[in-house]
């Protein structure tokens, strides 16, 4: 089966998956549950884990960057 619709939410405010891999989106304004197999679950965790290791790797690059420029401004306060 094919499924081709958009749903638009502006966020999510709770996620569950239940002991018949349903997964459970609630949103502003409703609710989406998704039967999903094994395959499509380790996927989903799969994108999602990646998706966090490259916020992650951006976090701590910004942080970096501003030890970087504080550290510059505190030796040119010294000097």
């Amino acid at each position: 089966m094919k499924v081709s619709r958009v749903i638009e939410a502006k966020s999510v405010t709770c996620a569950y998956i239940g002991w018949r891999n349903t997964l459970q989106l609630t949103v502003d304004g409703g609710e989406l549950n998704i039967t999903l197999d094994e395959s499509s679950i380790r996927s989903i965790a799969n994108v999602l884990n990646n998706k966090i290791v490259e916020l992650d790797e951006e976090k701590a690059e910004e942080a970096r960057k501003l030890a970087a420029t504080e550290s510059e401004e505190a030796e040119s306060e010294t000097v």
